[in-house]
């Protein structure tokens, strides 16, 4: 006995298979979006340490100007003291008090230079904090760019296979 052959119908099975394509360009470009707004969440926690950095550096640098001050003070202190000792040189007791002022000068000059080369250390760690907070902002504007070529490439797909299921449909 013979079989007879039944014809499919191919626009049923197209038409699903086009749906679930259509499902997974969706699913898809979701997860790009989702990958989008991750990546600009980024950005912004990038911005915000990078304006955190930047009061920092700010920070820094008003330590280092009372640092500066402090030794410029010190300096001006140690220098009256010893125009004290000169003129008042037959003052023993004078000339102590002057001395011990220019000791407690010389001690705050330290102080300030101690203070001085932490800041220049605090300053060179913000950054290089914020270099890779720079280079971290780029990876993620790099990620975004191959996102949106991705998802642009996609949907040039789809351009293609409509146009395509339009021809054969």
């Amino acid at each position: 006995m013979t079989q007879a052959r039944h014809p499919v119908n191919h626009t049923v099975t197209q038409g699903a298979d086009a749906e679930d394509w259509r499902r997974r360009s969706e699913a898809r470009r979701g997860r790009a979006e989702e990958a989008r707004a991750g990546a600009e969440r980024m950005r912004e926690e990038a911005e915000k340490e990078r304006s955190a950095t930047f009061q920092r550096h700010v920070e820094s640098e008003g330590a280092r100007l009372m640092a500066e001050e402090g030794r410029i003070t010190g300096e001006a202190q140690r220098q009256e003291a010893e125009d004290g000792r000169i003129q008042d040189e037959d003052h023993r007791r004078s000339a102590e008090m002057a001395r011990l002022a220019a000791e407690e000068a010389r001690r705050a000059e330290e102080q300030a230079r101690l203070l001085h080369e932490d800041t220049r250390r605090f300053t060179e760690e913000t950054r290089l904090n914020a270099e890779h907070m720079r280079a971290e902002a780029e990876r993620a504007r790099a990620a975004n760019e191959e996102q949106r070529q991705i998802i642009e490439e996609m949907r040039e797909t789809v351009r293609r296979y409509e146009a395509l299921l339009a021809r054969i449909g």
